[in-house]
């Protein structure tokens, strides 16, 4: 039975697809860094050293993508670098980040230029260049590069709800951004594609709904599914000074600021991407093709404002 080593697997993506992998017949182990029921407990920023080879690595362990560059080094790029030191498989797949291409100029391709606008980016980059080098003999890796995954415990959900519902949901811009999302089931669902169709040697991957929409798109129909009143665009620099604030005042608090300079300037980068290519290499079809079909799997069941706000004697105004 073919052997898969999944990195993250305590993350909301990673879980998914360790699940689906097993759903797939696949021989799964699940690495995380608190220790889980039947899973290897590690810290993948510390050198890697228990596992036994396994035939697959999937690395999904990461940082927020609003992090800073330090942050990012420290942990992303030390996890692969670690991951690759140890080698540990013959085949590879890295979930790798849209933010790879920068600025998107129409609809991205695998051959588009890679011009990371923020550090995220820039750490995807570097961590392909080390998985591009693991290749040997008729050995597979895979780059995935990930469009913007929603899902119901994803960050972006959780924090988006809460603002909506309590009223005040401040966001860069007009919102008039293109963006590739992706709900997390489709993500996973390419992972096992990876392995039942990947051609030897180095191949990439964008990953993403059928149809890419803005964010304000999103977030209209975001509020609409949860029928609360929509987020307010608030000019760019305006947004820029709210989120310093914000974060040294999560400093001083010791907390992780959700709102950083980089998490701006992630929300104000368009990204839509193209997925012909693993459409017709691997037989990539997303389930929802769009937002409103998977907002709708989403968000089902999650209580509605008016409800919320009864429940708690009126909604209350919050900063991000």
């Amino acid at each position: 039975m073919t052997s898969i080593l999944v990195t993250g697997a305590g993350g909301m993506i990673g879980a998914r697809v360790a699940a689906a992998a097993e759903r797939a017949g696949y021989d799964v182990t699940r690495l995380v860094r608190s220790p889980a029921p039947g899973a290897i407990a590690h810290d993948l920023t510390r050198p890697l050293h228990r596992p036994p080879p396994h035939d697959w690595v999937f690395h999904l362990a990461g940082n927020y993508a609003g992090a800073s560059r330090r942050a990012l080094k420290r942990a992303d790029l030390a996890m692969a670098k670690n991951l690759t030191r140890w080698g540990g498989a013959r085949n590879w797949v890295f979930a790798s980040a849209a933010e790879v291409y920068g600025d998107v100029d129409g609809i991205a391709g695998e051959g588009a230029p890679t011009r990371p606008a923020i550090p995220y980016g820039e750490i995807k980059l570097a961590a392909e260049a080390l998985f591009a080098r693991m290749t040997r003999g008729d050995g597979k890796v895979v780059i995935l590069r990930i469009g913007e995954v929603y899902d119901r415990h994803a960050r972006l959900v959780r924090e988006l709800s809460s603002r909506l519902k309590r009223g005040f949901c401040p966001w860069p811009g007009s919102g008039r951004v293109p963006v590739s999302f992706v709900h997390a089931e489709d993500v996973a669902e390419a992972f096992v594609r990876a392995v039942e169709r990947a051609p030897a040697g180095v191949s990439i991957y964008n990953v993403a709904d059928a149809e890419p929409a803005t964010w304000r798109e999103f977030l209209l129909a975001f509020a609409e599914r949860l029928g609360t009143p929509p987020p307010v665009f608030l000019p760019r620099p305006l947004v820029r000074v709210y989120a310093l604030g914000h974060s040294l005042t999560h400093a001083l608090a010791g907390r992780e600021p959700a709102l950083t300079r980089h998490a701006v300037r992630l929300l104000t980068t368009p990204k839509p991407l193209s997925i012909d290519k693993i459409g017709r290499e691997l037989g990539y079809a997303p389930r929802w093709s769009g937002i409103r079909s998977g907002l709708k799997d989403v968000l089902n069941g999650v209580p509605h404002h008016a409800q919320d706000g009864a429940a708690q004697g009126g909604a209350t105004r919050a900063p991000a």
